[in-house]
């Protein structure tokens, strides 16, 4: 009894040893496959966001010559701006994309400053860097494109065979680029 109980056991171990690893050379290349696609979809957003920044980076000298240095929102942006020359020079794609996402919100935060603000509202050459950052907006089809292929990584990564296996092997989530000025 002992004997036939031992081998039911290793055979029952190899059986599920060697579905995991069936599991993972099965799922492995789904997922490398879509990782890849919002990678390549990053590339071109990345390239349309670089003057765009450029330009907030025009606005934030703007608002720090205007008054605004002092304020919580200068010195949070530049502290990102410097975190995402950074992502950029180490080209990290996830990490640059949460660097955007930063960029963008700070953005909205240095245009409600300005706008709430009569002292600030009438410095021209504010509101003109203001402007020209609004008017820098990246193409919505690359914005849409990327985020297209972020869903459709994370439906392969948190599908039920695949979420032990992304797990196992490292592959993290990815955010989306939330857009907005």
């Amino acid at each position: 009894m002992w004997r036939r109980f031992r081998w039911i056991l290793l055979a029952l171990f190899v059986a599920i040893l060697g579905g995991a690893t069936a599991l993972v050379v099965v799922e492995n290349p789904k997922l490398d496959d879509a990782r890849s696609a919002v990678d390549t979809r990053w590339i071109p957003l990345r390239v349309a966001l670089v003057p765009r920044y450029e330009k907030l980076d025009t606005a934030l000298g703007a608002f720090d010559a205007a008054g605004g240095s002092e304020r919580s929102v200068s010195r949070s942006l530049h502290v990102q701006m410097k975190a995402w020359r950074d992502a950029v020079r180490n080209g990290d794609a996830n990490t640059q994309v949460q660097g955007a996402n930063r960029l963008e919100a700070e953005a909205r935060r240095l245009s409600a400053n300005v706008f709430a603000s009569e002292r600030l509202r009438g410095v021209a050459l504010l509101n003109q860097a203001i402007a020209g950052f609004a008017a820098s907006a990246p193409g919505a089809d690359l914005v849409k494109r990327y985020n297209a292929s972020v869903h459709s990584y994370e439906q392969e990564r948190e599908s039920t065979l695949q979420r032990p296996v992304a797990r196992l092997l490292g592959y993290d989530a990815r955010p989306v680029f939330a857009f907005g000025t």
